[in-house]
């Protein structure tokens, strides 16, 4: 057998060797996995970004386009979400890998119904390939509105815009008018009168015979003097047609006013010698037994120097009674009673308003909390 001897140069040179094969190999290595990844990556490109629909008609409803785009990459191109920027865009968008040089779409569908004017809406697409933002646009016609829409109640072929009249504050003593408009949707022309109006409220029909078709006014005026009363008030009447009362109860309209009064006549001098109400915010009767009354009374105090005039005490709960004093001289103090009636109170906690209509310039309608508890 045969004994071969290596020298340690000779040793040298073969692991030289080694280490040069060993680098070419990751060289090789390293250059093929960044090849494989390059060969991999997928790329959006969309043949437009912004769809505009032009203008049309809300009649229209719901319109669609479609954006179309291609795969430029090298890799399958997923697209991982959707989302458009408001609730009033639904997208739609191929659900499949697309394979590079292939098409896919996203489709976006915008409701117009209800919606008229201008509109800009963005849909974020996001890819395996990274995000691309498209836009729609247009302006929505608004459609024409129908009678039945401008003049929602109908009162036997006679339609009305509201059967509530807000006069709100009314200052004493003055007056103050407010107007419905309305409408004949009847064949027939129409007689316009009314009934049930109390002696302080005026209604005048404008004009007072309505042709078919023919639109017309309701101008209802408050004298606030002739009211002969404070705070919230709320009259109502019925509308006559041809001699004939449209009498149901839900046809009636109803006036909404506050009497106050009109302090902006005053000078310097009478606001500093004005009344001042004091009043507690909040009152605590406790416990009130059931199916009984009680009495309770709590303190009202006159701060200023002018004599304060209760114009009116009111309770928004029926079972309970205000009584309060007509005036108060200034720096004086006084009382307010409460009758508590609980015949008709369901057992448990309650919270119930009182108002004060006074001539205090600075308070002139105070409202008081008033809670208890029935057992």
């Amino acid at each position: 057998m045969q004994v071969v001897v290596v020298t340690k140069q000779q040793t040298n040179e073969i692991n030289f060797i080694k280490i040069k094969v060993m680098k070419k190999l990751l060289v090789f290595f390293i250059a093929a996995i960044a090849g494989l990844t390059v060969a991999a990556q997928p790329e959006i490109k969309f043949k437009d970004l912004v769809h505009d629909f032009g203008t049309f008609p809300e009649e229209t409803g719901k319109v669609s386009c479609s954006f179309e785009f291609t795969n430029t990459g090298n890799g399958d191109l997923i697209l991982q979400n959707v989302k458009a920027s408001c609730g009033c865009t639904t997208p739609d968008w191929t659900k499949t890998p697309i394979k590079p040089g292939e098409k896919g779409f996203v489709e976006a569908t915008y409701n117009a119904t209800g919606r008229p004017g201008a509109f800009n809406k963005q849909i974020t697409v996001t890819t395996n390939a990274g995000e691309e933002r498209l836009t729609i646009k247009g302006e929505v016609i608004p459609k024409a509105p129908k009678v039945e829409d401008q003049y929602p109640f109908d009162m036997n072929g006679l339609r009305v815009k509201t059967q509530n009249v807000y006069l709100n504050n009314v200052e004493y003593p003055t007056q103050k008018t407010e107007r419905i408009e309305v409408i004949n949707t009847g064949k027939q022309q129409m007689a316009l009168t009314f009934k049930g109006a109390p002696s302080y409220l005026t209604v005048k029909a404008s004009p007072a015979i309505l042709k078919a078709n023919e639109k017309g006014t309701i101008d209802v005026t408050l004298d606030s003097k002739a009211a002969k009363d404070w705070g919230t008030i709320n009259p109502e009447f019925t509308v006559v047609i041809n001699g004939k009362p449209v009498d149901d109860k839900k046809f009636n309209i109803t006036v909404f006013a506050n009497i106050i009064e009109n302090f902006s006549m005053m000078t310097a001098e009478q606001k500093a010698s004005a009344p001042v109400l004091n009043v507690v915010a909040n009152v605590k009767v406790g416990d009130v037994k059931a199916k009984s009354k009680q009495t309770s009374k709590f303190a009202i105090e006159n701060a200023g120097k002018s004599e304060l005039l209760i114009h009116k005490a009111s309770s928004d709960n029926s079972a309970i009674t205000v009584s309060a004093p007509k005036s108060i001289k200034g720096g004086k103090k006084d009382e307010i009673k409460l009758q508590i009636n609980t015949e008709n109170m369901t057992p448990g906690k309650f919270a119930s308003r009182i108002t004060l209509v006074t001539n205090d310039p600075n308070r002139s309608v105070t409202s008081i909390l008033i809670e208890g508890e029935v057992k």
